[in-house]
């Protein structure tokens, strides 16, 4: 992966997905809105990952038509 945004997204979605993981854990332990916050969290980032790999995939599309 040489393109510098895709890279970034995909550090974003992990991020996301661990700590916004993280964060909907300790809030279940008090709270139903836990739950909603752990799975906001995670859709949230599986979608900035996949945007990451969208971006990844033009890239290497580009990169073959110009040759």
């Amino acid at each position: 992966m040489n393109n510098k945004v895709a890279k970034l997204l995909f550090i974003i979605g992990i991020l996301t997905i661990v700590c916004g993981g993280a964060v909907g854990l300790v809030l279940m332990v008090r709270d139903f809105t836990g739950v909603m916050f752990f799975i906001s969290a995670v859709v949230s980032g599986v979608f900035v990952l996949g945007f990451s790999e969208i971006i990844k995939l033009l890239d290497e599309i580009n990169k073959k038509l110009n040759k």
